[in-house]
């Protein structure tokens, strides 16, 4: 807001009050294309999040007793929470991948 109380600010000679013809008359660079969409399945990545996951509960099965003197009990359920997650992501991205790319091409003979 300028100090007069208006909401626009002071239009300098010469310029338009139009953004749109002060923009074009600004731009300096052509339109450039879009980049094409990067076609990556998402279901490796779930699944190696879940696998992720996995270890970490393993782990706080084996320092189970130490992580209980130390307060943090709660770890295993954070890591069980996590695959649990983890399989519902690794389905759907399945699914989302199923969708997205079709049926996998049979290889010929």
């Amino acid at each position: 807001m300028s100090t007069d109380g208006n909401s626009q600010p002071p239009a300098a000679s010469g310029s338009s009050a139009n953004p749109r013809a002060a923009y074009q008359r600004v731009k300096k660079t052509p339109e450039l294309p879009a980049a094409d969409a990067v076609r990556l399945r998402m279901t490796p990545i779930a699944a190696i999040g879940t696998l992720v996951w996995t270890v970490a509960l393993v782990l706080t099965q084996f320092f189970r007793d130490d992580l209980a003197a130390s307060g943090r009990e709660w770890w295993s359920a954070c890591a069980l929470t996590g695959v649990i997650v983890g399989l519902l992501g690794t389905a759907a991205m399945a699914v989302a991948d199923k969708r997205h790319f079709g049926k996998a091409p049979r290889a010929r003979d």
